[in-house]
């Protein structure tokens, strides 16, 4: 991704999720990376999708229900940081520790 596609992630990534504290800030989280891992592991078809509803949102046109697949990976992005996880109470570490036990 280009660092304006990283940028419009970002923002896009703020207004989707709204963090408040004690959560992070997108900026202090590793989303934009893992939208665009997402984005790098998804078929040619949902990329390029993926790509153009981020250009439809940045332009301000009414996406209506097409945001939902958008929504959904800024979602994933932001709520699987490592950080954000632990600042809910959740340890996925101590969770695979308890699997292995």
């Amino acid at each position: 991704m280009s660092s304006r596609e990283r940028a419009r992630v970002q923002r896009y990534v703020e207004g989707a999720v709204a963090p408040a504290p004690p959560l992070p800030a997108v900026a202090s989280t590793d989303a934009v990376a893992a939208f665009e891992a997402q984005l790098a592991a998804a078929p040619r078809l949902n990329r390029l999708a993926i790509r153009a509803l981020l250009l439809a949102d940045a332009a301000g046109l009414a996406l209506g229900p097409a945001r939902e697949p958008l929504r959904a990976l800024a979602h994933i992005s932001y709520y699987g940081d490592l950080g954000v996880m632990r600042t809910l109470g959740y340890d996925p570490e101590a969770v695979v520790r308890r699997a292995r036990a």
